[in-house]
């Protein structure tokens, strides 16, 4: 099933783990909104108004169940698109617009973030404290102070900051929330941050199980776009004396890569490694997906639905206290954007297909759109979310293909 683009699976992109002449990507910008023409998707669908709009708190009780996962081509999509609810039919030029007003959106609660850095619930004042600085990766993807992952110090005068944010999603009418943390790719002097964030919110949930999706290869272009934070098979790496002069609890904290997967035909690469302090182990599993390009879309919807499949199941492992998914890419907001956005769509299929049909019945909630939505309650999290035209656009075909699976 490969609907979204020609391209197939490149498993020549594996990025090469040493590249002398690569050079680090956190003294620049990260382009807000690339066009590539080699991104064009083709879309011919009837327009719809444009009426953006708030979720209803009120219940919602699925009728439907969606459980075939067959694949469906272009052709049929486009054969059969009179089929599609008018709420998820928006065109080009509609969709266009509504990622204008999300930019628009964004760009004023920066401004004021920037300008009122005390009163504003859009400050950014911690990512640009001098001594946090260095911890980004990008100079202009910053945390919100209002949805920040803190890290645990021993004492107030110990930075806290990682370039990281909670993401709480909901669908309108359901009281179901899909959690999940967006961050940077790792830089190498922040692993040791990155594994100490991840043990700590696995306490904070309760769990012994931690899942990392990282969408994103080590090397684009001879730049990097994440360094490589986790250690060779067999190897373990200790983190005493970084976090000892970090000031970070779990001064003892190490990682070790217990076990490599390759996945479906190299299709993604599942390393299990442990972490642990004095007293606890935790069991991760980390999730390297390499065929995704920086401000691309996805080459194909397929890995994107198995790598939902197995995250969900490693989380039903843990019922009570259902692990978070930490997913990044290089700045945490394009490609981990689109795919919390999928994820949280495919994985409440039954309730989304139910909520659609439902919407459809109803002549005041044809026009709701729920992939703004979505990407609203994103961007309210963390900025750029959903990072280019061409991701949004394509969030629209990847619900009308969940929709009619």
């Amino acid at each position: 099933m490969n609907i979204f683009k020609k391209n197939q699976l490149n498993l020549q992109s594996l990025p090469l783990l040493n590249n002398k002449h690569a050079t680090t990507s956190n003294t620049r910008d990260i382009d807000r909104d690339v066009l590539d023409d080699d991104n064009d998707l083709i879309l011919d669908h009837p327009t719809s108004p444009k009426s953006p709009t708030s979720p209803k708190s009120q219940n919602f009780y699925p009728s439907s169940f969606l459980s075939s996962t067959k694949s469906k081509n272009s052709k049929s999509l486009k054969k059969h698109s009179s089929s599609i609810p008018s709420c998820l039919n928006v065109s080009i030029s509609i969709q266009r617009d509504k990622f204008d007003e999300l930019n628009e959106l964004e760009s004023n609660r920066i401004i004021e973030g920037i300008n009122d850095p005390y009163n504003s619930i859009w400050s950014l004042s911690s990512s640009l404290l001098k001594l946090n600085k260095n911890r980004n990766r990008y100079t202009n993807v910053s945390p919100y102070n209002k949805s920040r992952v803190h890290l645990p110090t021993i004492a107030e005068t110990y930075s806290d900051y990682i370039n990281a944010s909670y993401i709480n999603l909901k669908l309108p009418r359901s009281i179901k929330i899909n959690k999940f943390i967006a961050c940077q790719g790792p830089l190498t002097s922040t692993i040791n941050q990155f594994w100490t964030m991840c043990f700590n919110e696995s306490e904070k949930q309760n769990n012994e199980i931690i899942i990392i999706l990282m969408i994103t290869p080590l090397i684009e272009h001879d730049m990097i776009k994440c360094d490589k934070y986790w250690p060779e098979y067999n190897e373990e790496w200790k983190f005493n004396e970084k976090n000892e002069l970090d000031g970070l609890e779990f001064e003892n904290l190490s990682i070790k890569n217990v076990k490599e997967t390759s996945i479906n035909n190299n299709e993604y690469l599942l390393t299990e490694l442990e972490l642990k302090n004095l007293h606890k182990t935790k069991k991760v599993y980390h999730f390297y997906y390499y065929n995704w390009s920086d401000a691309k879309i996805p080459p194909s919807s397929d890995p994107l639905i198995n790598l939902s499949n197995h995250i969900n199941e490693l989380q039903q492992r843990e019922i009570e206290n259902i692990p978070v998914p930490i997913v990044h890419c290089s700045a945490g907001v394009g490609r981990s954007g689109t795919f919390i956005a999928f994820d949280h769509l495919y994985k409440n299929r039954e309730y989304f297909k139910a909520l659609i049909q439902n919407l459809s019945n109803n002549d005041h909630d044809k026009k709701k759109d729920i992939i703004y939505n979505i990407v609203y309650q994103l961007r309210s999290q963390r900025m750029m979310m959903v990072q280019t035209i061409h991701q949004y656009n394509w969030l629209y075909e990847a619900a009308k293909l969940i929709y009619k699976e």
